[in-house]
């Protein structure tokens, strides 16, 4: 940050100290004005990331052995989703494209499509992002790592979100046991004699307090009567919780469905890892083989999680909105449970509906430090850049003027904010993204008062 912006920023933080009610204000109309103002200022919903979609490996046996695939699931929520009132219904549709590429030279290799209509009978649901629509396709590809872009269209608005993520399909071989990946499962149902799965595509499992089962397959060529099957969760390299049992296992494919129990787990990102061994058999040479995923909690709020999964971060993101000494206390015990309290405490006191389980402002703060994070980071957390530090003061900019091949200057921006009249003029002075705040417009008719 440029030396003389420093005063300039703890002025200007001072002063939103001093306002929280205007921030509160103005969080509480963007949050109401997200679903009208389609050409105004980018609204956050009440998370950063729109959709969801999990890629997993899993195998089939066919003529030539056993055959990696990928099963693609991708979940729609509600609230992205445009509705019209027709009849008595309120319609909404949407398209799905699956872009599969190399990893190494970026190359398209397979693409798939598909459309959705949802039909819904009463308005509270097309705006409630609790309720979704999943779908699920299966696609043979052969070994390698592939980049996974899945695109979301809406078909009354025409809006779109994409999501991009790497996966690796694995060379199963038909002559060794093998382990599938591990599929997050909310709910399981009994259909006759069979049982029906729902898959959390979401990782974020803060909002099932009861636990959640895992479902995977395992590939065996053997007569193996039996084996000892450990799950283990780890967090920052320490078991926080693992269970054992024994299952037989036939020939071919197997599945399996465990229950995990998450009650107690903090906030923070875990991994979670299943070992099969032979039976009564706990050394080394016994793991017939081992797979694992992450999982997270994130902190939940009026059962709407939000983007926190560090405590102490999210503390130290505190300031731009904390003054120097709550923060002092806040981070004062070495007690966790101590600074989460206080971390609480902190919040109602600035909850603008106090007493309620859902705050806004909490919600709108940490869901900009999220966007932050997403879209300035570098060599340091965005949050932390100047960009991310007027984007979480002042929220989404009404316009952003770009300049980022200009013959006479180094790239840089004009971020505008109408309804506040102001006007901040950002930087590239290295070329790698890092713009500096190099000067606001700044004068008695745009302080905040």
């Amino acid at each position: 940050m440029h030396p003389s912006m420093i005063s300039w920023q703890r002025k200007g933080v001072e002063r939103m100290k001093t306002l929280s009610a205007l921030l509160i204000t103005l969080v509480l109309a963007a949050s109401l004005s997200a679903q009208n103002d389609e050409q105004g200022r980018n609204v956050h919903n009440m998370r950063v990331q729109p959709f969801f979609f999990e890629a997993l490996n899993f195998a089939t046996y066919d003529d030539f052995g056993l055959t990696g695939r990928m099963d693609i699931y991708v979940h729609v929520p509600y609230d992205i989703i445009t509705f019209i009132k027709k009849d008595e219904f309120y319609r909404g549709g949407y398209s799905i494209t699956v872009l599969i590429s190399h990893a190494e030279d970026s190359k398209i290799t397979k693409e798939e499509n598909w459309e959705r209509s949802v039909d819904l009978l009463t308005f509270e649901r097309t705006n409630d992002p609790s309720y979704y629509d999943l779908t699920q396709r299966s696609i043979a590809l052969e070994p390698g790592t592939y980049s996974v872009e899945v695109i979301f269209e809406d078909e009354q608005s025409a809006k779109e979100f994409r999501l991009t993520r790497s996966i690796a399909i694995r060379k199963f071989d038909a002559n060794l046991l093998d382990i599938s990946d591990l599929m997050l499962v909310r709910d399981v149902a009994n259909k006759g004699m069979k049982k029906q799965i729902s898959p959390q595509i979401n990782p974020n499992v803060a909002a099932l307090k009861e636990g959640f089962d895992l479902f995977y397959e395992v590939y065996n060529p053997f007569r193996l009567g039996a084996v000892d099957i450990d799950y283990r969760i780890i967090r920052r390299g320490e078991t926080v919780y693992k269970t054992h049992e024994t299952q037989g296992l036939k020939e071919g494919t197997n599945t399996f469905l465990a229950r995990i129990d998450n009650a107690g787990l903090a906030i923070g990102i875990y991994t979670l890892e299943v070992t099969l061994r032979r039976y009564n058999d706990s050394t080394a040479a016994g793991v017939l083989t081992q797979n694992k995923r992450q999982f997270l909690i994130e902190w939940l709020t009026a059962g709407a999680p939000i983007s926190i999964v560090d405590l102490d971060e999210a503390i130290e993101q505190l300031r731009y909105y904390a003054k120097d000494d709550e923060l002092e206390y806040i981070q004062g015990s070495e007690d966790e449970d101590i600074r989460r309290k206080r971390f609480e405490e902190f919040w109602e006191n600035h909850n603008p509906t106090p007493g309620s389980s859902s705050n806004a402002a909490m919600i709108e703060y940490y869901n900009r430090v999220a966007f932050t994070n997403q879209h300035f980071g570098h060599y340091i957390d965005g949050w932390k850049t100047d960009r991310g530090m007027v984007y979480i003061i002042f929220g989404p900019p009404d316009y952003i003027d770009r300049h980022p091949l200009d013959v006479e200057s180094k790239p840089y921006e004009v971020w505008e904010y109408y309804d506040l009249n102001r006007r901040f003029i950002l930087i590239d002075e290295t070329g790698f993204g890092d713009y500096r705040l190099l000067y606001p417009i700044w004068d008695d008719r745009n302080r905040l008062r």
